[in-house]
C-alpha cells in the first residue's frame, strides 16, 4: 500500500481515516461530556434524600405538591381531550385559569413518559435534580466560545450550584430550569457579534422564548430586563458596533416576535383574555428582596454559617427560600479585582457592569438594611407598576448577578491561566520550566476552592409526600368519575395534600379549593382567599381555632355546604381529624365509612 501525505497528515492509499477534524472533535467533546457528567454526579449527591424514596418525599412541601400536580395535569388533560389551561378540577366549581399559578406545562410534556410510569412525584424530584446541571451546562457550553474549558466549568458550578439555584429547589421548579439566560446570550453574540443571519438567530430565539414560558414567564420577563440593559450597556460602549448592527438587531427581534407570538398565541389568549383570568401584581412588592448585606452573609443554607451571621440574615425580610443572593467575600473580592485589573476586556466590561447593574435592581423598590425597610428609593421602584414585571420579585435576580459574576470570574481565571501556560507555545519540557507551571496553576485552583467553599450548600431536608391507598387503589372509584369532591385538610397555600391525593388518584374527581392564582372579588389575583364561611371554619378547625359544635351552630356554614353540594367528602390524615369528621358527619347527617386511610361520605343527592 502506498502512502502519501496531505494537510491531514499521513494518510493510506486504498483507506479513508477520518478526518483529522473529526478527531479534533472527538477530543473537544471530552471535557464537555466529563462536566456534564460531573454536573449530574454533583446533583444526585446534592438531592440524594430524595432517591432514597424519590415517589414518597419532595424537597419543600406547598409549592413542591403544586408543582406535582401540574406535572401530571397537563399530559392527563391532553389525553384526555381536556382544556390543560382552564380548568374545574380545582376550585370547583368555578374553576381557575392555571397560567397564572406557573404550570410548567412545557416539562410536564417532557416528562409525561416517567409521570406515566412512576408518578408526578418522581418526576418532580427528577427534574429538581436535573436543572441545577443542565442550567450550568448551558453556561459552560456558552462560554466556551470565550475561554476554556476549566474556567467556564467554574462559571457553570456558580450559575447551576450557587446559593439561589439551592435554594430556589425547595419547592420553585420553574425557577432552577434556567438554561434560559445563557442561550439567550449565545443567540445575542451570534446576532450582535458574530454577524449570523438575523432571520435564522431571530427564529432560534423565538422557540427559545416559547420554551421558556413555557416553563416560567418570570425568567422570560426577568431576562428579556437584563437582555436590554446588556444592551444598552453594550451599546453605549461599542457605539459603532451598535450602529453597524441595529438594523439586525431588529430584523432578528422582529423574527423572533413572530414565532414566538405564533407559538405562544394559543396559551398567551386563554392567560389574558380567558375565563377566570386575573389582574394586578400576584406577589407583594418590598418583602422578596436582597438586603444590603445579603451578597456577604450567609444564610442557614450555607454549611459554613457562624451564628453571627445567622443572626443577621434570619432578619432579613422574605421567607428563607428567596434569601438568595449570597455570594460571599473571597468571590465578590475576585470578581472585583478580574473588573479592575482586566477593565478593558470586552467581556470584564460588559458583564461586570451588568453584575452591579442587577445586584442594585435585587435590592427592590426601597433599601433594606439588617432587616429594615428604609424610605430610600432606589431603581426598581418604577418597575413595580409595568405589567407582567410586577409580579417578579427583585431577589431572584441573583441568578443573573450570580451568572455575571460567573463570567467576569471564568475570564480572570482563563487570562491567568493563559499568561501562565502561553498557549501556543510548545509547553517546557525541562524540570525547571514545569515547576513554575504547576505552582500557578496550582495557585488558581486554590483561589477557585476559596471563592467556592463558602457556597457549599447544607444537605437538603425532604418533606414525606405520602398519599393514603384509597386514592391509589380501587376503592377511589366510589366516587363518581368528574365529581365534585371535598377532600380534607381543605387545600390552601400552607396544606396541599389534598392536591397531590387528587393527582395520585388520576384527576378522578374535581377538587373544591386549591392552592392556586385566583381571581378575587375585584378581579385582581388572590391564593384562594377564604372569603366563604364553609372553606374558612374546615381552614379554622384544621389550624385549632374552631370545634365542630360552635361551627355546626352557625346556619351560614350549612348553606355554604349545601351550595357546594359535593358528591363526596373525603377525610385524610390531618390535625383536627377528629373536629373535621364531626363537623362533616353533623352536615351530611350521617357517618362515614372508614376505608384505606381515609373516612368517606358519599351523600344521595
Amino acid at each position: 500500500m502506498a502512502v502519501g501525505t496531505d494537510e491531514a497528515g499521513p494518510t493510506v492509499a486504498g483507506h479513508h481515516p477520518a478526518p483529522a477534524s473529526w478527531t479534533a472533535r472527538a477530543r473537544a467533546a471530552r471535557m464537555p461530556l466529563a462536566v456534564l457528567a460531573g454536573y449530574l454526579v454533583l446533583a444526585f449527591a446534592l438531592f440524594r434524600a430524595a432517591w432514597a424514596d424519590p415517589g414518597g418525599v419532595v424537597y419543600g412541601y406547598s409549592d413542591s405538591i403544586l408543582f406535582a400536580w401540574y406535572l401530571g395535569w397537563i399530559p392527563h388533560a391532553l389525553v384526555e381531550g381536556l382544556d390543560p389551561f382552564v380548568t374545574s378540577h380545582l376550585n370547583a366549581p368555578a374553576g381557575t385559569n392555571i397560567l397564572w399559578s406557573t404550570p410548567v406545562p412545557l416539562l410536564g410534556l417532557l416528562a409525561a413518559p416517567v409521570t406515566a410510569a412512576f408518578g408526578p412525584v418522581v418526576s418532580l424530584n427528577l427534574l429538581i435534580t436535573l436543572a441545577p446541571a443542565l442550567s450550568g451546562f448551558m453556561l459552560f457550553l456558552v462560554l466556551l466560545r470565550w475561554v476554556s474549558a476549566p474556567p467556564a466549568a467554574v462559571a457553570g458550578l456558580l450559575y447551576g450550584f450557587g446559593p439561589y439555584m439551592i435554594g430556589e429547589s425547595y419547592g420553585h421548579l420553574h425557577l432552577t430550569f434556567a438554561v434560559f439566560p445563557p442561550l439567550l446570550l449565545l443567540l445575542l453574540d451570534d446576532l450582535l457579534v458574530r454577524g449570523r443571519s438575523p432571520v435564522r438567530t431571530g427564529a432560534l430565539l423565538g422557540v427559545a422564548v416559547a420554551a421558556q414560558a413555557m416553563i416560567a414567564e418570570e425568567i422570560l420577563a426577568t431576562s428579556a430586563l437584563v437582555g436590554g440593559l446588556g444592551l444598552l450597556i453594550g451599546g453605549l460602549t461599542h457605539r459603532q458596533l451598535a450602529r453597524d448592527r441595529a438594523a439586525a438587531l431588529g430584523r432578528g427581534l422582529l423574527t423572533c416576535a413572530i414565532v414566538a407570538g405564533a407559538l405562544l398565541a394559543w396559551p398567551l389568549a386563554v392567560q389574558f383574555f380567558g375565563a377566570q383570568r386575573v389582574h394586578g401584581n400576584i406577589q407583594p412588592h418590598d418583602v422578596a428582596v436582597s438586603d444590603l448585606f445579603t451578597f456577604v452573609t450567609p444564610t442557614p443554607a450555607q454549611r459554613l454559617a457562624p451564628d453571627a451571621a445567622l443572626r443577621h440574615s434570619s432578619r432579613f425580610t422574605g421567607n428563607a427560600v428567596e434569601v438568595t443572593g449570597y455570594l460571599g467575600l473571597p468571590l465578590i473580592i475576585a470578581a472585583a479585582g478580574v473588573a479592575v485589573v482586566l477593565r478593558r476586556d470586552p467581556l470584564v466590561a460588559l458583564f461586570s457592569r451588568l453584575a452591579v447593574v442587577t445586584a442594585l435592581l435585587s435590592l427592590g423598590g426601597h433599601l433594606h438594611i439588617d432587616g429594615r425597610t428604609t424610605r430610600v428609593r432606589l431603581p426598581w421602584l418604577p418597575l413595580e407598576s409595568l405589567p407582567v414585571i410586577n409580579s417578579a420579585l427583585p431577589s431572584r435576580l441573583a441568578l443573573y448577578v450570580m451568572m455575571f459574576v460567573g463570567i467576569v470570574v471564568a475570564v480572570g481565571l482563563h487570562r491567568a491561566a493563559g499568561v501562565t501556560t502561553r498557549p501556543g507555545a510548545d509547553p517546557p519540557q525541562t524540570a525547571r520550566h514545569r515547576t513554575p507551571q504547576r505552582r500557578s496553576r496550582a495557585a488558581l485552583v486554590l483561589v477557585t476552592v476559596v471563592m467556592l467553599v463558602p457556597l457549599v450548600p447544607r444537605d437538603h431536608v425532604t418533606t414525606p409526600a405520602a398519599t393514603p391507598a384509597f386514592f391509589t387503589g380501587d376503592a377511589v372509584h366510589a366516587v363518581p368519575e368528574g365529581a365534585t369532591a371535598l377532600v380534607l385538610p381543605y387545600p390552601y397555600p400552607a396544606r396541599t395534600e389534598a392536591m397531590l391525593w387528587q393527582a395520585e388518584a388520576g384527576y378522578r374527581f374535581r377538587l373544591a379549593g386549591c392552592y392556586c392564582t385566583i381571581p378575587g372579588p375585584d378581579g385582581r389575583a388572590a391564593f384562594n382567599a377564604w372569603t366563604d364561611p364553609l372553606n374558612s371554619v374546615l381552614v379554622a378547625i384544621e389550624q385549632g381555632r374552631a370545634d365542630a359544635a360552635a361551627v355546626l351552630a352557625d346556619p351560614t356554614v350549612r348553606v355554604a355546604f349545601d351550595a357546594l353540594a359535593p358528591d363526596a367528602v373525603i377525610l385524610g390524615p390531618t390535625p383536627g381529624h377528629d373536629e373535621l369528621a364531626s363537623l362533616v358527619t353533623g352536615l351530611v347527617g350521617f357517618e362515614p365509612t372508614v376505608v384505606d386511610g381515609v373516612r368517606l361520605w358519599v351523600p344521595r343527592r
